[in-house]
């Protein structure tokens, strides 16, 4: 219950007058003792009214003080969950965060070996292509050359002439197929 400020003014005001009028008969009217008794209860009256007023007062804001420590605690509460639970939001997401990272890791590890495996196979079927190349012309060139032994078998010369381009067709096919070596090998290596 709210003491009103009014309430405690009168009762202050009415103590001090009630006191200041005890004294006056005291001082000047000894002898009218009933006034004097008179004026001290109503001195007492309003000393009590303006104690138990001031009381009242102190209780009302000390009341009020915890209402607002009260409140200031379930703040504080409500703020503590939310951090809480703020937090532990974060580290799962964190975590989750962490095990998609491991996920993407391990797929990409899968699909690096996949590739190395694809790079190997491509590099054998070049491999294999180009020694069937190889062979096709080596043996495109044995024709060749047993035609032109053939065509030109009757003069020494011609024959000279005709081994010598031999002999040129089969260098270059040499280091043709030396090349083709390289390249596999390089192909290969990386």
């Amino acid at each position: 219950m709210k003491i009103k400020k009014t309430n405690l003014t009168f009762s202050a005001v009415g103590l001090v007058a009630s006191v200041l009028v005890v004294l006056y008969l005291v001082l000047n009217m000894p002898a009218s003792m009933e006034l004097i008794i008179v004026f001290g209860l109503i001195a007492l009256a309003n000393t009590y009214f303006f104690v138990d007023g001031v009381v009242k007062k102190i209780d009302e804001i000390s009341e009020a003080s915890l209402d607002r420590q009260t409140e200031l605690v379930k703040v504080e509460k409500g703020i503590y969950s939310v951090a809480k639970r703020e937090e532990v939001t974060s580290a799962k997401q964190h975590n989750d965060l962490l095990q998609q990272i491991e996920t993407l890791k391990q797929e990409n590890e899968r699909l690096n070996a996949e590739l190395i495996e694809q790079q190997k196979l491509c590099t054998k079927i070049l491999v294999k292509k180009t020694q069937e190349g190889d062979v096709k012309n080596l043996n495109s060139s044995d024709r060749i050359s047993k035609l032109l032994v053939q065509l030109n078998g009757g003069t020494s010369s011609a024959s000279k002439e005709t081994l010598e381009i031999l002999e040129e067709i089969n260098k270059t096919l040499d280091n043709h197929l030396n090349e083709n070596k390289d390249n596999v090998r390089r192909m290969r290596a990386n």
